[in-house]
């Protein structure tokens, strides 16, 4: 990677860190006010109200750029930043910056550890269930569990071309 992609990936995993720390501290909020059990299906809502804004978006880039609504596609119009594609991090670092961050609260904040992981789940599945409308996809491996990297795999789903999305419906 040059020197100036270098930097830049670098300035995006700086900004990934601030949103992980930000979602760490809106789900312990959460908890502290309303328990486990009462956070966790408003986080889930969140994040799947989240998921359904950011691919509407992709959603009418593809549409407008004349892309058919699929898997592959999805890459395409994706609004992660450029520079975090690719990434390769140096030093140690954990590939995924949310992972990054979010591991180093599982000490203090067990409970955490459930909430990392739906973060992940909702907004990965989501956004291909929305995008796609004809898609799911589950998580077979993650970072947060202590894998070496995260894997998923994506299948046709008769549920989701009704509407009918794993974490919630479209209001």
């Amino acid at each position: 990677m040059g020197e100036e992609k270098t930097a830049a990936a670098a300035e995006v995993r700086l900004a990934f860190r601030l949103f992980a720390m930000l979602y760490f501290h809106f789900c312990k909020v959460l908890v502290d006010t309303l328990g486990e059990e009462g956070a966790l299906p408003l986080v889930q809502k969140a994040v799947f109200e989240l998921s359904l804004d950011r691919t509407d978006g992709a959603r009418e880039r593809a549409l407008s750029q004349g892309l058919t609504l699929t898997l592959e596609n999805f890459s395409k119009v994706n609004d992660l930043p450029s520079a975090w594609k690719n990434w390769d991090p140096k030093g140690g670092e954990v590939l995924c910056p949310y992972a990054q961050q979010w591991l180093s609260y599982y000490k203090e904040y067990p409970w955490f550890k459930k909430f990392a992981s739906l973060y992940c789940d909702v907004i990965d599945t989501t956004n291909i269930e929305n995008f796609t409308r004809t898609t799911s996809h589950r998580i077979t491996k993650n970072l947060l569990w202590g894998d070496p990297a995260c894997t998923r795999e994506y299948f046709e789903s008769d549920k989701i071309k009704e509407g009918i999305f794993t974490y919630g419906t479209r209001d």
